[in-house]
């Protein structure tokens, strides 16, 4: 499974807004020059973490940095292969999305009108249950490097306990985004990839987002100990059902927010998917501090308007993108992180946020 890092940092900074009284609230506008972004790659800079970032701002053409070990790998910042984690499932929503699109599958559609075998207690699960997390699946049924296909993936899923009542509230889920992705094959009567490529990105002129189809061992980016992303996030062999769909897809930054700008302005989806994909279906917590939609969390922040976001991290590489609605603004950050624990991504994207937007996390 792709451990969850999502959920802190965009939270800290509602709170850092609306939560103290003495902070100047920040600047409501994107930044009209480089300045401030000059300023976070300084900061960057100086803390010495190995991250990438893409960032544009207001549309502009996407700017794209590397920092600390980084720097000195020979690797070009925008060839730079990265492990997107649990934002893979931003990817999978959208491919979902453009499945329903082509009538190849319907929001309301259980699983036992997809699938054989489907035991009672998970008969009536929708596939809009599995993309808002609602569906009462575990978060995992078996670890990242263990070697099974998708019968086996659906075998467990099917027999495994159910946390919740299906529907009635939000509870992560990777098996969820899997069982998502074997819809697509199943439905498409093509490979995840293969329907991700030809019917997701080809149509919009986008290339290299995926799993070994996309993967070049010289250009992945290293663990601190000198593995790639197919031995530190993969186990060194073709990417398990553990992991198609819900997380392990490898991109490049500028790529990505190349990705999310076709989306937003609706080169990959209808304009009715699109917008059901960006709605707040579910709350992530009693508070109603944020709400999942399909693949992404959905914010809205006093001065700052409407966020859309994920990230991810299995505790070795790091990913967040941010997407700022009101202002046009994408952020993108990917990293190797120095520790368990730790994101290298989020913290890069919590600088580049408190220079952007005066907002600290």
């Amino acid at each position: 499974m792709s451990r969850l890092v999502r959920g802190l940092s965009l939270t800290v900074l509602v709170l850092a807004i609306t939560g103290c009284a003495s902070a100047p609230a920040p600047d409501a506008s994107s930044p009209s020059s480089l300045s401030d972004l000059e300023a976070a790659y300084g900061a960057l800079d100086r803390a010495d973490a190995s991250v990438v970032t893409a960032v544009s701002v207001e549309g502009a053409p996407v700017a794209v940095r590397e920092f600390g070990a980084l720097q000195d790998d020979s690797i070009p910042a925008e060839k730079t292969l990265v492990d997107i984690g649990s934002i893979t499932k931003t990817v999978t929503a959208v491919a979902i999305s453009k499945l329903v699109d082509q009538s190849g599958v319907r929001l309301d559609e259980k699983l036992a009108e997809i699938f054989s075998g489907v035991p009672d207690d998970k008969s009536d699960i929708t596939v809009e249950q599995l993309l808002t997390h609602s569906s009462g699946l575990p978060e995992s049924v078996g670890d990242d490097f263990e070697q099974i296909d998708r019968d086996e993936l659906l075998r467990r899923a099917f027999a495994s306990p159910s946390i919740e009542i299906p529907g009635t509230r939000y509870a992560y889920s990777n098996v969820g985004y899997s069982i998502l992705a074997a819809i697509i094959e199943v439905r498409s009567g093509k490979s995840y990839e293969e329907y991700l490529r030809d019917e997701v990105l080809a149509p919009a002129g986008i290339g290299g987002i995926g799993y070994l189809s996309e993967y070049v061992d010289e250009l992945s980016m290293r663990s601190t100990s000198g593995e790639s992303v197919r031995e530190a996030s993969w186990g060194a062999h073709e990417v398990s059902w553990n992991l198609v769909g819900n997380g392990g897809l490898v991109t490049t930054a500028p790529t990505f927010v190349r990705f999310l700008q076709e989306l937003t302005s609706g080169g990959l989806l209808s304009p009715a998917s699109l917008d059901r994909l960006q709605q707040p279906h579910i709350a992530e917590d009693d508070a109603g501090s944020s709400f999942y939609g399909y693949g992404l969390v959905v914010q809205d922040v006093p001065d700052l308007g409407r966020i859309y976001w994920h990230d991810g991290g299995n505790d070795v590489f790091s990913a967040e993108w941010s997407l700022y609605a009101d202002h046009g603004d994408v952020i993108f950050t990917a990293g190797v992180d120095a520790a368990p624990g730790e994101s290298a991504a989020g913290a890069a994207a919590s600088v580049l946020r408190e220079h952007l937007y005066g907002a600290k996390d």
